[in-house]
């Protein structure tokens, strides 16, 4: 598949020629680098190829760029499929995998990987994070997937979830997801259990959290969804005091994100870590097939990689 990222132009772009707003914008490449695939052909305006580097540029225009010499970073492909049928699929993900096409990954991505394999362009239902494993659902067509996702708040989604310190309880945590002004990271939540004075979005949230085995170190927990908010179990555990083994974003401390970001991570950075990526598994889906009615239930086993640290 031709990989192209689109976007419609913010009011900021209006009478900035096209060379100026592409190297300022977007860093990753030089102003030589973009004047090159500006006359390359590879930067399209309303759905036109353009050459020119001193094209100015208005609000609202939908650009397109058909990137020649992106390298994707590298992924496990190693994903399974534990059930099909002419409707839908269910997949076990393995981490260090993305979902969607998004940043530097397109081909691969699971929705590349599954159009590849002969399975079309689907329509993933539930998402999970790159590096998150485990249970996910695709869709065949987006009338399917529209079925599925109607009944989305019925779904029973577990997850096995490792935690740094001794978590010696079962809780039943209610509160509200929010934005974390106090970190950089803009797209870091908090979890509250209050959401009074806070004038930003504010989601409800509620997980039931089983403690299940535990040694020095970590805790293996299972975290089973009341509500599906992004980051819902990490934030969750984070503001609990028990951050997710891996986590960057998370864990031990943000840093770790940002220093990832930039590809900085230090050897003592990834020893603290413990793991290359965070700890979480959805480990157990059960729906209702949205063309027989049938209930469907799967679980999926805890990776040896989290499964070594206990």
């Amino acid at each position: 598949m031709k990989r192209s990222i689109a976007a419609k132009l913010p009011a900021a772009a209006a009478n900035r020629t096209l060379l100026e707003y592409l190297s300022g914008r977007f860093a990753y490449h030089t102003i030589d680098e973009w004047q090159n695939k500006i006359h390359s052909g590879e930067i399209a305006l309303n759905g036109r190829i353009v050459t020119d580097t001193q094209t100015l540029l208005q609000s609202n225009m939908l650009m397109e760029y058909f990137p020649r010499d992106l390298v994707e970073p590298a992924v496990n492909g190693n994903y399974k499929i534990v059930f099909e049928d002419d409707h839908l699929l269910v997949i076990d993900k393995p981490g260090n995998l993305p979902v969607h096409p998004s940043g530097p990954y397109f081909s691969n991505t699971l929705w590349a990987l599954l159009a590849d394999a002969g399975y079309g362009k689907v329509h993933l239902v539930n998402r999970l994070d790159r590096e998150t494993s485990g249970l996910l659902i695709a869709a065949r067509t987006g009338s399917i997937a529209g079925e599925i996702s109607k009944s989305f708040a019925e779904m029973e989604k577990c997850y096995y979830v490792l935690v740094h310190g001794k978590f010696e309880r079962e809780l039943n945590v209610k509160g509200f997801l929010t934005a974390n002004t106090a970190s950089p990271i803009k797209k870091k939540q908090k979890f509250v259990f209050s959401a009074d004075g806070d004038n930003g979005k504010v989601l409800s949230a509620e997980t039931l959290f089983t403690p299940l085995q535990s040694n020095e170190r970590f805790t293996l927990l299972s975290a089973t969804l009341r509500t599906g908010r992004m980051h819902q179990i990490r934030a969750t555990l984070h503001s609990l005091g028990y951050p997710v083994a891996g986590d960057k974003l998370y864990g031990l401390d943000e840093q770790f994100y940002r220093r990832f970001a930039l590809d900085s991570l230090s050897n003592e950075d990834r020893k603290a870590l413990i793991l290359d990526r965070q700890a979480l598994h959805c480990c157990k889906l059960s729906f209702t097939h949205p063309v027989s009615g049938e209930i469907l239930s799967f679980k999926s086993e805890l990776p040896p990689e989290i499964a070594a640290l206990l």
